[in-house]
């Protein structure tokens, strides 16, 4: 799974558990283990992870523990980096919920 450089730290220090995904479909599976990097290449894995859970929601219906669990402190900080990966804030998209650790 790709994430930003600047999740790698909260990934790893553990503050990051959970990532919301503009997919059609769930492109991981429960139980699974997958390689979190930075871009597709081998270089750039900086951690493996099993995925927890994966449920739907609306974007919008993000609430506190969601945005702890994003590694985040404030809606507003959610926000941002929301914007800086998918460009635009819309309450009402569709998103995978997607739960993880670190192995």
């Amino acid at each position: 799974m790709l994430f930003k450089r600047y999740l790698i730290k909260p990934i790893l220090d553990g503050k990051k558990t959970e990532t919301r995904r503009l997919w059609k479909r769930p492109l991981v599976k429960v139980d699974s283990t997958y390689s979190a990097r930075t871009n597709f290449r081998k270089n750039s894995v900086f951690a493996t992870i099993k995925i927890t859970y994966i449920k739907r929601e609306r974007l919008g219906a993000i609430n506190y523990n969601g945005i702890k669990k994003e590694g985040c402190s404030s809606l507003d900080e959610f926000k941002k980096i929301w914007i800086d990966i998918y460009g635009s804030w819309q309450p009402s998209a569709e998103v995978f919920v997607i739960g993880f650790q670190v192995i």
